[in-house]
Formats: structure tokens, sequence, C-alpha cells
């Protein structure tokens, strides 16, 4: 049973105009930290999703050991693709590809 649903918290976050939608031409794309705080935190920081989805904690050290060595581009793949109880894009359908490896190079930086 899922309890953290990012594709679900990001379309009604996007519904409310809490998140941008993908950057157009001529904008660059948002940073990793805006990414992360949009679409990622909910599962990612430990609170209520993150207990449902035992998605690893950003800053808990012990959570990314053992996915530290996959680096930036195979934790972009596997979020893209999805993994266990994370949609594909981890649930950010809005995201380009950029956005959405920032935001891992942004967890990963901030949990070593």
């Amino acid at each position: 049973m899922h309890f953290c649903k990012p594709g679900i918290a990001a379309a009604v976050l996007l519904a409310l105009g809490a998140v941008p939608l993908a950057s157009g031409q001529g904008q660059p794309p948002r940073s990793g930290e805006a990414v992360f705080n949009a679409a990622c935190a909910n599962c990612h920081t430990g609170g209520f999703g993150g207990f449902f989805s035992r998605a690893p904690t950003v800053g808990n050290r012990s959570d990314w050991e053992a996915l530290a060595p996959r680096g930036v581009d195979g934790l972009t793949a596997t979020t893209l693709a999805g993994i266990g109880r994370m949609a594909p894009r981890g649930g950010c359908t809005s995201c380009t590809d950029a956005e959405i490896r920032a935001a891992v190079a942004f967890m990963l930086e901030n949990s070593r």
C-alpha cells in the first residue's frame, strides 16, 4: 500500500500553483534545491511521507551509504525509472531530466 504518492502530491501542488511547471524555452532550469523542496522533500526529509515510503533521509549519512557509490548518474537513472515505492521521475512529471539530476545531486551532496 502506497502512503507516499509523490505523483499525486506534485499534481496537487501544481494545481494549487505551489510548483512551477517545468522550465520552458528561454527559462533556466530550477535548482536542485528548488526541485528537492517542491517535489522530493515530502518523502526524503524523514517526515510523514518518508516514514511510510522508507525513502533515504537527506542528511542521514547511513541512509545514503550504500547509495552514494552509484553516483549522481546512477541515482538519476534510478529516479527517472522509479524504484520501490518511488514513482518514475520521483513523481515529478513537470521536472526536466536536468532538474531531476540537479535534485539528486543536491540530495547526495547534502547526505555525505
